[in-house]
């Protein structure tokens, strides 16, 4: 696997895009959200209690489609604020967080939480300096980590940009990524990934997107995808290409269709911000702080969420993307 150390040391790793998106993100929290996923719901019932209950229903899913018990060391490739990790901790499990987002980090060790700030990429030729560290430790074997399931929770929407698509090099990540993690997890451990997917093959043209939203007429899919791609960065899997891209390190197992899920999720999400804007002094102040930090950046991510609903517009009927949680089985 050589090839994979060559590829890690050409690249760069984390678009710009990806990390303001996660510094713009540090408003949820005075939200009162720290889980920036999509939950598991059991009817259409859409109040706070409901959204608790999903988003623990979702983690004790993924949990389980691993399963992850006492003693199971466990990966979480974009940890967010730690909520599989605190689950996974209460199961008995060793289990460590790499996420990109400083702040973060800091959240998740405040909390005891193991969590690095790592891009998946690099985790083969620039490990955790430190394991042992900050409340638990990874396995070694013959030098390199090692471990019997990985979680991949909504991070997978970013490992992609549209730049990759329109150069035809999404198979080529999507494949550097199945090998990774085969090489991280042990024979016959599990992934699970949830992520956003097109609905369609060749559902929007990259080329396309890359001009940008006002390059399209308002509101039109083309205008709100691209919105998406340039405030969030990233690019969706086609459907069957992850499938195509594992094949040779995982079997996928089982899938489980979460778009209603993440519909309700995200028009909670919605709900809440709005609410909270009108009327929290802390939340003004976390805006406040972006629109001065990123003036630019924060304007168009309130337009995106309040104006366009660009987020809430992915999965509203008839959903134009899909949200596919899918289990892996490493050969």
């Amino acid at each position: 696997m050589a090839t994979i150390e060559a590829a890690a040391a050409s690249r760069t790793f984390t678009a710009p895009t990806v990390r303001t998106c996660y510094d713009l993100m540090t408003v949820a929290p005075a939200c009162g959200v720290t889980d920036l996923t999509d939950g598991k719901y059991l009817d259409d019932r859409n109040d706070r209690a409901a959204y608790l209950a999903a988003q623990e229903r979702q983690a004790e899913y993924l949990l389980d489609q691993v399963r992850c018990g006492p003693g199971t060391r466990l990966l979480d490739i974009g940890c967010g604020y730690g909520r599989i990790l605190e689950h996974a901790a209460r199961r008995g499990a060793t289990a460590m967080g790499i996420t990109i987002s400083p702040s973060q980090v800091a959240n998740c060790r405040a909390r005891g939480l193991t969590v690095f700030e790592l891009n998946y990429r690099d985790i083969l030729t620039n490990p955790p300096p430190t394991p042992h560290r900050h409340g638990g430790s990874p396995t070694y074997k013959g030098g390199e980590l090692e471990f019997d399931a990985i979680v991949a929770n909504g991070s997978l929407e970013h490992f992609v940009q549209v730049a990759d698509a329109a150069a035809g090099r999404a198979d080529e990540i999507y494949e550097e990524m199945f090998a990774i993690c085969r090489r991280l997890v042990a024979d016959g451990g599990r992934l699970v990934t949830t992520a956003i997917h097109f609905r369609e093959a060749g559902q929007f043209n990259p080329a396309e997107i890359m001009r940008g939203p006002y390059a399209h007429p308002r509101r039109s899919p083309h205008y709100q995808f691209a919105m998406l791609a340039e405030r969030f960065g990233g690019w969706y899997p086609a459907p069957g290409q992850l499938e195509r891209c594992a094949a040779g390190q995982f079997d996928l197992v089982e899938e489980d269709d979460g778009t209603h899920d993440y519909h309700l999720t995200s028009e909670f999400w919605l709900r809440r911000f709005t609410r909270k804007l009108a009327y929290d002094p802390r939340v003004w102040w976390a805006v406040a702080r972006q629109l001065w930090q990123r003036p630019r950046a924060a304007w168009e991510m309130l337009r995106l969420q309040l104006w366009d609903q660009s987020w809430a517009w992915q999965f509203r009927p008839p959903a134009p993307m899909r949200l596919l949680r899918q289990t892996w089985v490493a050969k």
